[in-house]
């Protein structure tokens, strides 16, 4: 999926209120298998869980409390870009078996892992485009057969790689502001502001002219559901930036 990220500069300074995706691969059949991501780019951090059903015979997992997964950047140099090397087993992520899985024995086995993709893979330069994740997993005895999986491919919001950013940055402001719902909520503030919003292409869908803020203002923003949005909010000496995932 290709998608222009021209908001990026504002979403470094902005409160993100979207919450962590989590990415599943279900029900593992040694097949290659791609997952699209609705919401994360490389430089969000995510959750990766893998469930493996057959424990012999398709990727070898009887028993293994924990897996390791070899990947890299999908970028326009290719795939795996900024990847460690396949039989470095120390450098490559764990994915760990969940708090419910109590019998790495009896099948299926889950596994998970939260990462930052674009503050680990630090091979690949920041400024570099990246669509997805290619990756694999494999177990203690080092791939091949089945000690590892098929390629798997996580398809990721395109983005430009940042590895300071961090969906969790903020930008002092004199005022403070966040989305409940579909309403955006403004507080500690007395004067006039100005709301936008923009889709994930840069087209503007919204814009609230000259609202009087006597400390509170609640307003209903009428923002399109299951798809990103950026809402800005300007006063005359700042400006206080949201990125939205109703």
């Amino acid at each position: 999926m290709i998608k222009n990220y021209f908001l990026l500069l504002l979403l470094m300074v902005s409160n993100a209120i979207i919450a962590q995706e989590t990415l599943t691969f279900n029900g593992y059949d040694g097949a290659p298998a791609t997952i699209t991501a609705t919401s994360s780019t490389v430089n969000d951090q995510i959750t990766i869980v893998f469930e493996d059903v057959d424990l012999i015979n398709n990727f070898y997992t009887d028993g293994r409390t924990y897996i390791h997964m070899y990947g890299g950047l999908d970028t326009p140099s290719g795939g795996f870009q900024g990847s460690p090397g396949f039989n470095d087993l120390g450098s490559q992520p764990q994915l760990t078996l969940v708090s419910t899985d109590t019998d790495a024995n009896a099948g299926p086995n889950t596994y998970s892992l939260t990462i930052n993709l674009a503050q680990f893979y630090t091979g690949v330069p920041d400024g570099t485009t990246v669509f997805g994740f290619n990756l694999l997993f494999q177990n203690e005895f080092g791939g091949g057969g089945n000690n590892q999986t098929a390629d798997l491919y996580i398809d990721l919001i395109d983005a430009v790689k940042n590895s300071t950013l961090s969906i969790t940055e903020t930008k002092k402001t004199v005022f403070s502001a966040k989305m409940i719902d579909n309403q955006l909520l403004i507080s500690n503030f007395n004067g006039v502001v100005t709301i936008k919003a923009y889709n994930i292409l840069g087209k503007e869908i919204l814009r609230i002219p000259n609202l009087e803020v006597n400390n509170t203002l609640r307003k209903t923003l009428n923002l399109p559901k299951n798809q990103i949005s950026i809402v800005v909010i300007e006063t005359a000496k700042s400006r206080h930036t949201l990125k939205v995932v109703l």
